[in-house]
């Protein structure tokens, strides 16, 4: 027994030098414990403002949110209009015997089916009709119908290439003409139609060229037209051919229908829809740049027919800021929910707008949006 006491004893004792360790280690261990209590009252921490983070998290997420619904509102305004070859196909005047590469892809073509084309060229294939591009399997039906209007076919026997348009000539003079005669020639209702209006606004035909001037009218037509067209009464010369060549064709854009449009190049029949679908949207064309935004619409076709193209501002109808409801004004195009609810809520807190320039005070506007959408605003009824 005396011994293991010993031994617990002997382990338990401390020398001079540890027991002077152990005191230094618990004085270091006190000062640590009373630095971390007293740590807080002697250090003051200064607030952080988030304020402005949050400011910025906030219109990064309502921006996101815009892009949001903005595609939604495209893409459900899309789907009414069978968007699926007419998104992609750009058609122009044609003939698809050994059109380059890149011919095709203006049209809007994929490679690959750009690929199925030349191989069938390649292996002797020759497009004799227009439903010979039919029967390429690459392209389908509904790009096809797109595409349709658009192919011109030199035939080698004039006959026959006038058999395959179906027109009826007879000598005419498109000054004198009249309306039930052309179609009796067998030309489209549209192209006559485009005859028609163009007289009807002053124009003249002053030789056989200025037919070409009625956009609607195929060069496959002229070509069968051209023999047979004789102009009466009308003495050419440079003054009168210069006279010729400075008459263009003007539309103006927020009254025109479906029928003016086809007179534009490039502008078919569901082109002009698009136009006035989306006219209908916007309550009018404040500038012809705007048709940019059509869906299809790019900076090629729009070169072609802006020069033809012209606005009266008077009929474009306007929003009533004072009055108008979220559900009405995200109707329009360039105002999305979140902008509505922006301007409503400015409007509540300040009692009304006195002016226009007032809307630059809400959330969510800028300077381009502003200027963007100030033609399609009023503080009043229309």
């Amino acid at each position: 027994m005396p011994g293991w006491k010993l031994q617990i004893k002997e382990f338990l004792s401390f020398s001079k030098t540890e027991r002077r360790g152990i005191f230094i280690l618990l004085v270091i261990l006190f000062i640590l414990i009373m630095i971390n209590v007293l740590l807080p009252f002697l250090i003051k921490n200064e607030p952080y403002d988030f304020s402005a983070f949050e400011v910025e998290i906030k219109a990064f997420e309502n921006r996101q949110n815009q892009i949001r619904d903005s595609l939604a509102q495209r893409f459900s305004f899309d789907s009414k209009i069978d968007l699926t070859a007419e998104e992609k196909i750009h058609p122009f005047y044609f003939d698809p015997n050994n059109l380059p590469t890149k011919k095709w892809q203006e049209l809007g073509l994929d490679e690959w089916q750009i690929n199925v084309i030349i191989n069938y060229e390649n292996k002797g294939g020759k497009f004799k009709k227009k439903q010979d591009l039919a029967r390429i399997y690459s392209i389908s039906e509904e790009e096809f119908n797109i595409l349709e209007p658009f192919i011109i076919i030199q035939s080698e026997n004039e006959e026959e290439y006038k058999k395959e348009i179906n027109l009826n000539p007879f000598t005419f003079d498109p000054n004198e003409l009249s309306k039930e005669k052309f179609l009796e020639m067998g030309l489209p209702e549209n192209v006559v139609t485009a005859i028609i209006n163009y007289r009807d606004k002053g124009g003249k035909f002053y030789d056989k060229e200025d037919l070409k001037r009625i956009y609607t009218l195929k060069d496959e037509e002229y070509k069968v037209l051209e023999p047979f067209i004789k102009i009466n009464g009308t003495a050419i010369t440079e003054d009168t051919l210069y006279v010729s060549k400075s008459i263009s064709l003007v539309i103006e854009l927020n009254s025109a229908d479906t029928l003016d449009l086809q007179q534009l190049r490039g502008i078919g029949p569901s082109f002009a829809k698009r136009i006035v679908k989306y006219r209908e949207l916007l309550g009018g064309y404040c500038r012809t740049e705007q048709l940019l935004e059509v869906y299809g619409m790019d900076s090629l076709r729009y070169a072609g027919i802006k020069d033809h193209l012209s606005l009266n501002y008077i009929s474009i109808l306007k929003i009533n800021l004072n009055q108008a409801t979220i559900k009405e004004m995200i109707k329009h195009p360039y105002i999305e929910f979140y902008l509505a609810k922006s301007i409503i809520t400015y409007r509540e807190e300040t009692g009304g707008y006195k002016n226009l320039e007032e809307l630059r005070n809400a959330k969510l506007i800028y300077e381009e949006l502003y200027q963007k959408i100030k033609p399609y605003l009023t503080l009043t009824d229309n």
